[in-house]
């Protein structure tokens, strides 16, 4: 079963386009938010609270950096001087 949008319209839930769902199936309705469209956090949202900051600086010392093979070094050093030389035109 696929899930499909609808719109909560004079008390009815009334779908968007056609549902293809067995009669008697159970459904778990919940709101979109009207920012659907928008990807990731807003920055308003970000907490910047002593607390928060220090589990941010915690989380940060958990990454592991970055290995490249020989071949990874060499092709990123070609992309990089191409980058520079198509900046420079």
């Amino acid at each position: 079963m696929n899930a499909v949008r609808a719109i909560w319209k004079n008390g009815d839930i009334v779908p968007v386009g056609p549902v293809d769902w067995p009669e008697g199936c159970e459904v778990s309705i919940e709101p979109v938010s009207k920012d659907y469209d928008r990807i990731g956090v807003d920055e308003a949202d970000w907490r910047d609270d002593p607390e928060s900051r220090a589990d941010w600086n915690t989380w940060i010392l958990t990454l592991e950096p970055l290995e490249f093979t020989y071949e990874e070094e060499r092709r990123l050093a070609e992309f990089e001087a191409e980058m520079r030389s198509f900046q420079r035109q």
